[in-house]
Protein backbone atom coordinates (compact mmCIF):
# COMPACT_ATOMS: atom_id res chain seq x y z
CA UNK A 1 0.00 0.00 0.00
CA UNK A 2 1.10 3.58 -0.59
CA UNK A 3 0.12 6.07 1.28
CA UNK A 4 -0.11 10.23 -0.22
CA UNK A 5 -0.39 13.11 1.60
CA UNK A 6 1.56 16.42 3.32
CA UNK A 7 3.57 15.99 5.85
CA UNK A 8 3.65 12.32 6.24
CA UNK A 9 5.73 12.43 8.92
CA UNK A 10 3.14 13.15 11.36
CA UNK A 11 1.14 9.93 10.71
CA UNK A 12 2.52 6.84 12.09
CA UNK A 13 1.58 4.57 9.32
CA UNK A 14 1.16 0.38 9.67
CA UNK A 15 3.88 -1.82 8.81
CA UNK A 16 3.96 -2.22 4.89
CA UNK A 17 2.22 0.99 3.90
CA UNK A 18 5.05 3.05 1.63
CA UNK A 19 4.67 6.89 2.55
CA UNK A 20 4.87 9.70 -0.24
CA UNK A 21 5.36 12.87 1.53
CA UNK A 22 3.93 16.34 -0.46
CA UNK A 23 4.90 19.22 0.88
CA UNK A 24 3.31 23.18 0.40
CA UNK A 25 6.83 24.54 -0.99
CA UNK A 26 6.11 22.83 -4.27
CA UNK A 27 4.85 25.40 -6.20
CA UNK A 28 2.41 23.62 -8.95
CA UNK A 29 -0.01 20.66 -9.01
CA UNK A 30 2.56 19.36 -11.48
CA UNK A 31 4.83 19.22 -8.78
CA UNK A 32 2.79 17.28 -6.47
CA UNK A 33 2.06 14.57 -9.13
CA UNK A 34 5.57 14.53 -10.21
CA UNK A 35 6.63 13.19 -6.98
CA UNK A 36 3.86 10.55 -7.09
CA UNK A 37 4.61 7.12 -8.64
CA UNK A 38 2.67 3.82 -8.28
CA UNK A 39 2.08 0.85 -10.16
CA UNK A 40 -1.55 -1.23 -11.85
CA UNK A 41 -0.24 -3.77 -8.60
CA UNK A 42 -0.48 -0.90 -5.73
CA UNK A 43 -3.55 -0.28 -3.61
CA UNK A 44 -3.10 3.70 -2.95
CA UNK A 45 -4.44 5.78 0.07
CA UNK A 46 -4.78 9.62 -0.82
CA UNK A 47 -5.63 12.29 1.73
CA UNK A 48 -6.86 15.60 1.49
CA UNK A 49 -4.06 17.38 -1.22
CA UNK A 50 -2.73 14.18 -1.43
CA UNK A 51 -6.05 12.54 -2.33
CA UNK A 52 -7.02 14.96 -5.38
CA UNK A 53 -3.02 14.18 -6.60
CA UNK A 54 -3.20 10.42 -6.40
CA UNK A 55 -6.51 11.23 -8.45
CA UNK A 56 -4.99 12.78 -10.63
CA UNK A 57 -1.68 10.56 -11.18
CA UNK A 58 -4.36 7.24 -11.31
CA UNK A 59 -5.66 8.91 -14.80
CA UNK A 60 -3.07 8.16 -16.70
CA UNK A 61 -0.94 5.76 -14.50
CA UNK A 62 -4.21 3.59 -12.61
CA UNK A 63 -3.33 1.61 -9.50
CA UNK A 64 -5.27 -1.90 -8.45
CA UNK A 65 -7.34 0.54 -5.65
CA UNK A 66 -7.74 3.73 -5.13
CA UNK A 67 -8.89 5.24 -1.58
CA UNK A 68 -9.28 8.71 -1.13
CA UNK A 69 -9.81 10.41 2.66
CA UNK A 70 -11.12 14.00 2.31
CA UNK A 71 -10.03 14.67 -0.89
CA UNK A 72 -9.10 18.97 -1.43
CA UNK A 73 -11.21 20.39 -3.85
CA UNK A 74 -8.83 21.20 -6.18
CA UNK A 75 -11.10 20.98 -9.67
CA UNK A 76 -12.45 22.81 -11.95
CA UNK A 77 -16.37 21.26 -10.58
CA UNK A 78 -15.36 21.86 -7.14
CA UNK A 79 -13.04 24.68 -6.65
CA UNK A 80 -16.13 27.24 -6.73
CA UNK A 81 -17.08 25.62 -3.44
CA UNK A 82 -14.38 27.60 -1.67
CA UNK A 83 -15.50 31.16 -2.71
CA UNK A 84 -13.16 33.70 -4.87
CA UNK A 85 -11.89 34.65 -0.90
CA UNK A 86 -10.67 31.25 -0.21
CA UNK A 87 -9.24 30.60 -3.74
CA UNK A 88 -5.80 31.34 -1.39
CA UNK A 89 -6.29 27.62 -0.48
CA UNK A 90 -5.21 26.40 -4.22
CA UNK A 91 -2.24 29.30 -4.53
CA UNK A 92 -1.77 31.70 -6.61
CA UNK A 93 0.62 29.60 -8.79
CA UNK A 94 -1.60 26.28 -9.06
CA UNK A 95 -5.23 28.35 -9.92
CA UNK A 96 -4.10 27.83 -13.52
CA UNK A 97 -3.70 24.34 -13.03
CA UNK A 98 -7.43 23.62 -12.14
CA UNK A 99 -8.53 21.09 -13.89
CA UNK A 100 -11.75 18.82 -14.04
CA UNK A 101 -12.30 15.65 -12.11
CA UNK A 102 -9.77 13.09 -13.62
CA UNK A 103 -11.06 9.78 -15.46
CA UNK A 104 -9.90 6.77 -13.75
CA UNK A 105 -10.70 3.01 -14.60
CA UNK A 106 -9.64 1.77 -11.42
CA UNK A 107 -12.40 1.33 -8.33
CA UNK A 108 -12.35 4.60 -6.63
CA UNK A 109 -13.82 4.43 -2.62
CA UNK A 110 -14.06 8.22 -1.50
CA UNK A 111 -14.18 8.43 2.41
CA UNK A 112 -15.58 11.48 4.09
CA UNK A 113 -16.09 11.96 8.12
CA UNK A 114 -19.76 12.86 9.26
CA UNK A 115 -18.03 15.90 11.11
CA UNK A 116 -16.12 16.68 8.11
CA UNK A 117 -16.60 20.49 7.39
CA UNK A 118 -19.77 20.87 4.89
CA UNK A 119 -18.19 22.46 2.08
CA UNK A 120 -15.87 18.95 1.96
CA UNK A 121 -18.82 17.19 2.24
CA UNK A 122 -20.13 18.87 -0.85
CA UNK A 123 -16.69 18.10 -2.90
CA UNK A 124 -17.25 14.59 -1.91
CA UNK A 125 -20.39 14.56 -3.03
CA UNK A 126 -19.57 16.00 -6.38
CA UNK A 127 -16.69 13.58 -7.38
CA UNK A 128 -18.40 10.74 -6.20
CA UNK A 129 -21.06 11.71 -8.85
CA UNK A 130 -18.29 12.43 -11.42
CA UNK A 131 -16.49 9.44 -10.84
CA UNK A 132 -17.90 6.27 -12.44
CA UNK A 133 -18.40 3.43 -9.90
CA UNK A 134 -17.01 5.50 -7.12
CA UNK A 135 -18.38 4.46 -3.85
CA UNK A 136 -18.95 6.99 -0.78
CA UNK A 137 -18.02 6.00 2.60
CA UNK A 138 -19.13 8.11 5.34
CA UNK A 139 -17.08 7.59 8.84
CA UNK A 140 -19.27 8.26 11.35
CA UNK A 141 -17.86 11.07 14.41
CA UNK A 142 -14.50 11.69 12.27
CA UNK A 143 -13.07 14.99 10.50
CA UNK A 144 -10.48 15.94 8.83
CA UNK A 145 -7.89 15.94 10.65
CA UNK A 146 -8.67 11.92 12.15
CA UNK A 147 -10.48 10.62 9.75
CA UNK A 148 -7.00 8.21 9.44
CA UNK A 149 -6.90 7.49 12.80
CA UNK A 150 -8.07 3.84 12.36
CA UNK A 151 -5.84 3.04 8.82
CA UNK A 152 -2.67 5.25 9.36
Amino acid sequence: KIFIALDTKHYTLKKGIVPINLTWKNNTIKDWCSKVKFTSKDIVIGHSIGAAVALIVAEKNPPKELHLYSPSPIFSETIRLLGKSNLRYVGKKRQGEVRPIPKVSCPVTIYVGSKEHKMMKKNVNIMVGKIPNAQLVIIPGKKHKNILEEIA
